[in-house]
Parts: structure tokens; sequence; C-alpha cells
């Protein structure tokens, strides 16, 4: 799956839009995404931000 984490731009055709950190990370954490693209600002501090997902995403060889 084409992950597209973003809260305002539109989604591109193929890809699997989230809105919020958390969810992006859950798909990562099932090993279900093959390509990832991450928006830094998700203008909700609160909930995190495209850094977020990298930092707590799983690590692959």
């Amino acid at each position: 799956m084409k992950l597209f984490l973003d809260d305002e731009r539109p989604t591109t055709e193929g890809w699997h839009r989230v809105y919020w950190p958390d969810d992006a990370i859950q798909l990562l954490e099932a090993g279900v995404v093959t390509e990832l693209s991450l928006d830094h600002d998700l203008g909700d501090d609160t909930r995190g931000a495209g850094y977020d997902v990298i930092a707590c995403a799983p690590r692959t060889r």
C-alpha cells in the first residue's frame, strides 16, 4: 500500500490517505506499507507530525 499522510493536500490516485500519525504508524506496524509520503505540519501539534511517524516506525532490513 502507498500511504499518504496529509491534512490538506489532495490524495494522489493510487495512494491510501490518513490524517494522523497514529493511523500511519498502525499501518506501518502491520507491514502493509510499500511507499510513504509524509506531511510535516498536520495542523494539530497535539496529534503529532510526519516526523513522529519516522521516529516511531518499525525498522526493517
